[in-house]
């Protein structure tokens, strides 16, 4: 009995000799700020540095002549922003709170205000630069042309949205 205690004395000195905290090695890595949000059951994302604001919704009042993907403009604190339905624009038919109770993800790009709706906002994350990896050729086309990236958030591919050319699309 004595030489096991003996033997796994030995094993746990070899083990605490090797030191394996002397092995490890810290990085300071980037991070990105991510605003994850979801249409219908897919998951997507703004940067941070695109979205300013997230407001819940509210009334959307319906301009004539306005181009299909807007459905109309929203106050904002006495201000005047275009809503761009992005279930619309990323020709998404799942159900979803859409225009009966999403939330309106501000951004300010180009010559105005602008508030994207979007279903639910999932989480805001700051991601380390080298989870964020290029869009993959087999991405859906539907969102390919409006991606800038894609990482992993709970087991799930995110896509990385630019804000910029989703507003762009709507000027056509």
């Amino acid at each position: 009995m004595s030489f096991e205690s003996l033997k796994s004395d030995i094993i746990l000195k070899q083990i605490n000799d090797y030191n394996f905290g002397d092995k490890l090695v810290t990085v300071d890595e980037d991070k990105i700020s991510v605003l994850v949000f979801q249409l219908g059951d897919l998951f997507f994302a703004f940067c941070g540095s695109q979205a300013r604001e997230i407001l819940p919704y509210t009334k959307i009042t319906w301009i004539p002549g306005a181009n299909a993907l807007i459905p109309g403009v929203i106050n904002v604190r006495g201000d005047v922003a275009a809503v761009l339905d992005l279930k619309s624009i990323l020709d998404i038919n799942e159900p979803g709170r859409g225009r009966e109770g999403g939330f309106f993800v501000m951004v300010r790009e180009g010559d105005g205000r602008n508030g994207i709706l979007v279903d639910n906002i999932v989480d805001i994350i700051e991601l380390p630069e080298s989870e964020n990896l290029p869009v993959l050729p087999t991405l859906d086309e539907r969102f390919k042309r409006f991606a800038a990236s894609q990482f992993e958030y709970r087991k799930r591919m995110v896509i990385v949205l630019d804000a910029a050319l989703i507003i762009d699309r709507t000027r056509l």
